[in-house]
């Protein structure tokens, strides 16, 4: 086996990796996940690449090409904004949630963000994309500023304090986040009343994944309330035998460099994506469109769907991908369609499901859709689940060794979480609002259909056009009525 195309891994890692694997002719799905936890800290650095790191440095390992491309698309966009472009997104995350907790404390606050940079690497990561060989990701010892700030509105009346908020939301909406001084994300919360606060968690895409931003927004609550009543926090399962070893990021940018190292799954895609034709360049730019809309699907819709998952062995995912495919085919005006699927790649290893950091790629599918029904459904989750298994090679690898025709132009999303709603029932808080959560991605379109578990009545589809050749009228028309298509058949 021999390195491809761009490979820039060091004798050193790649002896490092092949060592670990047991077999340099090994294939990377053949290798255990556990068995990526045997390189030690700074075991996938080259030698060269040690002497550059910072002296507070514990850890340090290759960006998932994810990640780089993530961050990337950022600085980008942060450059573009300087030299003056109007409309560029920030390319990062605002969600805010307004809650009401038995009693606000702000140094409860505090100790609850320092628990989380203690417990988890991701909040002293920092990523440098041009110091190093590679695109590094680097963990601090510790880090100088504080993860939580508390802002003080109690003295304010509505109006002034709604104003602030206002304002706070566009200056995170519009500021640029320096990879290189972490922690990358930022807890903000403003005190309303002796009971009321506003919650906004601001981060950028490349150093965490929808999951771990639940898990986090969990941990930092239950660390609150626990900062109260004096218990320790709860734990996570996954967490709460110290018999198994702690995850460490560097685990799966071992699996990932490794990855990049192999040809079966490469081959796979290869052939699984050829004949696709990359769009010229003016149908690329042509008539693009940017806004947001979203799509609710709630009672008799949403009971309907259910039934339809719970009486097919596909699921309820693969129904909703049968409905985003429904609505594309309708969007482009053809059966086949090429879309994006994000792939969890987390390692199948103790404590890796309660992991922090960034761990997602997008696997193109390719597929002939079939008309609103069974075989709809079916063809869907038999895609889905043959893409899922080779999901952890890398979109970006796939688009220089295949051809950059595998990008797809729409991607589709499916997020079934704990709410912030069903945390605060479990610590006995009282949630008062949620406030939109809108983010950017790589694609010119995306329709992320969103789940709470605890509200479990309820989808909502949020469909962005960054750029896409849909309006806004055409796609929500689309979604909608492929909703209700699929609502209506009789199973």
């Amino acid at each position: 086996m021999t390195g491809r195309g761009r490979d820039t891994i060091s004798e050193s890692v790649r002896a490092t990796l092949y060592a670990t694997a047991g077999d340099s002719e090994v294939e990377a799905f053949e290798v255990p996940d556990d068995r990526w936890a045997q390189i030690p800290a700074l075991g996938l650095v080259s030698p060269a690449d040690r002497r550059r790191l910072p002296a507070s440095a514990v850890d340090a390992f290759p960006m998932s090409e994810q990640q780089a491309v993530m961050a990337t698309r950022m600085l980008m966009a942060a450059a573009l904004r300087d030299r003056g472009a109007i409309g560029v997104p920030a390319y990062h995350n605002v969600a805010t949630s307004r809650l009401t907790v038995p009693r606000v404390e702000p140094a409860a606050f505090e100790a609850a963000g320092l628990g989380l940079v203690r417990e988890h690497e991701m909040f002293r990561s920092l990523l440098d994309l041009d110091r190093y060989s590679r695109p590094m990701q680097v963990v601090l010892n510790h880090v100088d500023r504080p993860l939580v700030k508390v802002c003080d509105l109690r003295g304010l009346h509505d109006r002034e304090q709604q104003q602030r908020l206002a304002e706070f939301a566009d200056a995170e909406n519009t500021r640029t986040i320096d990879l290189k001084d972490p922690p990358l994300v930022t807890i903000t919360v403003h005190l309303l009343s002796e009971t009321a606060i506003t919650l906004t968690l601001t981060e950028p895409h490349a150093i965490a994944d929808g999951w771990s931003t639940h898990l986090n927004l969990v941990e930092f609550l239950d660390r609150y309330v626990a900062e109260l009543t004096g218990r320790p926090p709860e734990r996570p399962a996954s967490s709460a035998s110290n018999a198994s070893p702690r995850f460490r990021l560097r685990e799966h940018s071992a699996q990932q460099l490794f990855q990049s190292l192999t040809l079966a799954d490469s081959q796979w895609w290869s052939q699984y994506l050829d004949g696709l034709e990359t769009l010229s360049s003016a149908e690329t730019t042509r008539d693009r469109h940017t806004w947001q809309d979203s799509v609710e699907i709630a009672g008799q819709e949403n009971r309907m769907l259910s039934r339809l998952a719970a009486s097919s062995s596909a699921g309820l995912k693969s129904v909703l991908l049968a409905i985003h495919l429904e609505a594309q085919a309708r969007l482009v005006g053809g059966r086949s369609i090429l879309t994006g699927v994000p792939v969890n790649t987390r390692l199948a290893v103790p404590n890796g499901v309660d992991a922090r950091g960034m761990f997602l790629n997008v696997a193109p599918l390719r597929i002939d859709v079939a008309a609103p029904g069974k075989e709809a459904v079916a063809r869907a989750h038999r895609e889905l689940m043959k893409v899922t298994m080779r999901g952890r090679t890398p979109l970006a690898q796939l688009a220089r060794t295949v051809g950059r025709a595998v990008i797809p132009a729409s991607l589709f999303g499916f997020n079934s979480f704990h709410s912030i709603a069903g945390v605060a029932l479990r610590l006995d808080l009282d949630t008062l609002e949620a406030v939109e959560d809108w983010s950017h991605t790589d694609f010119p379109f995306e329709a992320s259909f969103n789940r709470s578990e605890e509200v479990g009545e309820r989808i909502r589809i949020l469909l962005y056009s960054e750029g896409s050749s849909h309006t806004r009228a055409d796609a929500t028309a689309a979604y909608r009525d492929a909703v209700q298509r699929f609502a209506q058949l009789d199973w």
